[in-house]
């Protein structure tokens, strides 16, 4: 007990016995021990910020870096629209003409359908009405008492630019003949008449290959 109460009264002793310089050191010491750990600290969090704004530059580099390839990549692609834009335009105005001209060329086409149509009708008409005549008259000729001014009616009705020069001919005489027996009456003579039917026989034969044509 007494040894412990010796001891407070030494360290009492000593702490009236420290001088300002020293108080002054003391804190100065504490000062400095409390700016290293702030600088510590500093240190870390300016490693912490340099780091990331390193890796965050990084990533922006790399990242314009894409950007520049992708805008190259796409003003490329922006020429080649634009060129092909270009030939699909040309390409759609002559097809616009190439319409045009058909269009033109179809309806000229079609007029002259139209008039080779009708031309067709017309001659399709003659023609039938031509065989009609000739089918008539042959009938009418086969008799051998025929009516003349009926078979020559009908022979009249055959369109005389759908036969031959030759035939038509053959058919004038014919006509021909006819009137004349009928302007002399029915009294001819045997060998008159043997040779009028020998006429008629060809005009038939005649008839029938025109018709047949």
């Amino acid at each position: 007990m007494r040894v412990a109460c010796f001891l407070a009264g030494v360290a009492a002793a000593s702490a009236a016995e420290v001088t300002p310089v020293q108080k002054v050191i003391q804190l100065m010491n504490g000062m400095l021990e409390k700016g290293k750990k702030e600088k510590h600290e500093e240190q870390v969090q300016f490693a912490a910020y340099k780091q990331f704004c390193d890796d965050t530059s990084v990533e922006k580099a790399r990242a314009i870096k894409e950007a520049s390839e992708q805008i190259e990549s796409l003003e490329a692609l922006i020429g080649k629209c634009e060129a092909t834009i270009e030939k699909r335009t040309k390409e759609i105005a002559q097809l616009d003409e190439d319409i045009s001209v058909y269009e033109g060329d179809l309806k000229a086409t079609t007029a002259v359908r139209k008039m080779e149509h009708n031309d067709y009708q017309a001659t399709h008409k003659d023609y039938t009405e031509s065989v009609d005549a000739l089918t008539a008259a042959i009938a009418i000729i086969k008799k051998k008492a025929y009516d003349r001014k009926q078979a020559a009616s009908m022979l009249l009705q055959v369109k005389q630019d759908l036969v031959p020069a030759h035939a038509r001919r053959v058919l004038d005489a014919f006509l021909a003949t006819t009137e004349t027996a009928e302007d002399v009456g029915l009294d001819v003579s045997a060998p008159e008449a043997n040779a009028y039917e020998s006429h008629s026989g060809g005009i038939i034969d005649m008839l029938e290959k025109l018709k047949d044509k």
